[in-house]
């Protein structure tokens, strides 16, 4: 028997100019762990929803980051990528480009299968960073 993981739209932002629905279960899990991604811890909390949903981690694309600390992030970012509740593991893998940007790569398992979130510093735009 086929899951149903519902239906999304199909951007990070829900506020494209033309509304197109996904229903594909990697894609709708895949943008609701990447919206959880880009929102500060307590975003939400202003309007009523969960205290202890998200966790921006656009301020680890330039850090400067010791092995503990990445260690640490990776924890952090595996840890909120489990609270939705149809991801059962995330593998998470900091990595620095060069000695500069990181990367960030996440390999999500859900009912659906195993898939990877990544974004490479190279396609990081102004609108992924401050659109929303």
């Amino acid at each position: 028997m086929a899951t149903n993981y519902g239906s999304d739209t199909i951007c990070i932002t829900d506020t494209p100019l033309i509304d197109l629905q996904i229903s594909d279960p990697q894609q709708v899990i895949g943008q609701r762990v990447a919206r959880r991604l880009q929102t500060p811890r307590g975003g939400l909390a202003a309007i009523g929803d969960d205290p202890n949903f998200g966790l921006d981690i656009r301020q680890y694309t330039l850090a400067r980051m010791n092995p503990a600390q990445i260690s640490q992030a990776a924890s952090q970012i595996s840890a909120e990528c489990t609270k939705d509740e149809e991801v059962s593991a995330a593998d998470v893998t900091l990595t620095f480009v060069n000695g500069g940007p990181m990367i960030v790569t996440i390999q999500l398992q859900s009912a659906a299968g195993p898939f990877t979130l990544t974004l490479s510093v190279s396609s990081l735009t102004t609108t992924l960073v401050f659109g929303g």
